[in-house]
């Protein structure tokens, strides 16, 4: 996983990566398999996001 050097680095790549998984999901299906790579890997920043925020 990457390290981002500070949260506005950390959220501007949870909204990239939302951004693409919303538009995957509108496109191809909320069960395929790359929306769900998107959800996981959005999953894991917010996490992050969450620990650094302690």
């Amino acid at each position: 996983m990457n390290n981002y050097t500070n949260f506005d680095d950390l959220m501007l790549q949870i909204k990239a990566v939302r951004k693409v998984m919303i538009t995957t999901g509108t496109t191809k299906g909320l069960n395929h398999a790359e929306t769900i790579e998107y959800s996981q890997k959005l999953d894991l920043l917010i996490n992050q996001f969450q620990f650094q925020s302690k």
